[in-house]
C-alpha cells in the first residue's frame, strides 16, 4: 500500500491528536482517529491498526495507574465483552462498507452529543448494567474500533472517584483492545505486511501523543477537556455521514 507524502503527514497528525486525547482521558483515541483515517485508508486496515496502537499506548499509560483501578468492575465486564467481540468480528467481515461507514458516522455523532450534553449525577449504576456495557462495547470495539464509550458510561456510573475512574478505564482499554487484537488475529485481519509497517512507523507517534496528553491532563480544566473532545467527535462524525451521500 503506497501512500502520498501528504497522506502520510495527515495520518501522523491524526494519530498525534487522537493520542493526546488518550493521554488526557485514559481512552478516546479511536473515536477521533478512526473516523478521520477511513477517509484515506480502508476500514479493514484502519481497525487493526487502531487496535494495535491503542493496546501499545494503553499499556504505557495503564502501567502507572494500575494500583488505582477497581479490579472487580473489570472482571464483571470481561465475559460480556467476549460475547460482543465475537458478534462484532462476524459483522465486520460480512457487512458492506457503505452501511458500516454510515453506522459509524451515526454512532460517533450520537456519542459526541452525549459527551457534550451529559450531566453529572450522584446516582450509582447497578452492576446489572455490566451485561449491556460489556456486550455493546465488545460489538462496537470489533465493528468500529470504538468500544470505549459504553465502558466509560458504566465505570463512571459505578466509581465516583475521578482518579480511580481514569485508572479503571485505562485497564479496561488494555483488556478490551487486547481481546480485540486476538479476535482480529483469528479473523486473519493482522496477516498484512503493510499493517505492521504502519504500526512500526506510527506507534512512536502515538506514544508522543500520550506523553503530551498526560502533561496536558494536569493543566486543563475537566469541563474544557469535555468540550474539546465532544467538538472533535462531532466534526468527525458529520464528515463520515457526508461521505455516504
Amino acid at each position: 500500500m503506497l501512500l502520498a507524502p501528504s497522506t502520510l503527514v495527515f495520518v501522523a497528525l491524526v494519530i498525534v491528536a487522537g493520542y493526546i486525547v488518550f493521554g488526557v482521558t485514559g481512552f478516546g483515541a479511536s473515536p477521533i482517529t478512526i473516523p478521520l483515517l477511513v477517509h484515506v485508508l480502508p476500514l479493514t486496515f484502519v481497525l487493526p491498526l487502531a487496535a494495535i496502537l491503542d493496546f501499545g499506548s494503553a499499556l504505557a499509560l495503564g502501567f502507572h495507574t494500575r494500583r488505582q483501578a477497581h479490579g472487580r468492575e473489570l472482571l464483571t465486564l470481561v465475559p460480556f465483552t467476549l460475547v460482543g467481540l465475537a458478534l462484532g468480528v462476524t459483522l465486520l467481515v460480512s457487512l458492506p462498507r457503505g452501511a458500516t461507514v454510515l453506522a459509524l458516522g451515526l454512532f460517533v455523532c450520537a456519542y459526541a452529543l452525549y459527551v457534550v450534553l451529559r450531566r453529572d449525577t450522584t446516582r450509582r449504576l447497578s452492576r446489572r448494567w455490566a451485561a449491556a456495557a460489556g456486550s455493546v462495547g465488545g460489538v462496537l470495539g470489533a465493528l468500529f474500533g470504538m468500544g470505549g464509550p459504553p465502558y466509560v458510561m458504566y465505570i463512571a456510573g459505578r466509581i465516583p472517584d475521578p482518579a480511580a475512574q481514569r485508572a479503571t478505564i485505562s485497564q479496561m482499554v488494555i483488556l478490551n483492545v487486547g481481546l480485540r487484537v486476538v479476535a482480529f488475529t483469528l479473523a486473519g485481519l493482522l496477516a498484512s505486511r503493510p499493517l505492521w509497517i504502519g504500526v512500526a512507523l506510527l506507534l512512536p507517534v502515538a506514544w508522543l501523543g500520550v506523553w503530551a496528553g498526560h502533561h496536558v491532563h494536569v493543566r486543563m480544566a475537566p469541563a474544557t477537556t469535555v468540550r474539546v473532545i465532544g467538538g472533535m467527535l462531532l466534526l468527525s462524525g458529520v464528515t463520515l455521514l457526508l461521505r455516504t451521500f
